[in-house]
């Protein structure tokens, strides 16, 4: 199956809650926020949510096939 070629325009702004004040990603006030940007921005791969202080980061997992 093949992926269409998408424009990245970053994480969706709605979800998004700013930049963290620790590391300065983009943060998510939820895991299911974060879970979901980034299931919008890179659909087919697999990422997880990760904690970082009182907000959360997308992380793209290492080993999957694409």
């Amino acid at each position: 199956m093949r992926t269409a070629v998408r424009n990245f325009n970053g994480p969706p702004a709605h979800l998004t809650v700013g930049t963290c004040p620790d590391c300065g990603k983009a943060c998510f006030a939820s895991r299911r926020d974060a879970k979901r940007a980034a299931r919008g921005m890179f659909p087919g791969a697999h990422h997880r949510a990760v904690p970082c202080g009182q907000y959360w980061h997308i992380q793209r997992v290492w080993g999957d096939p694409r």
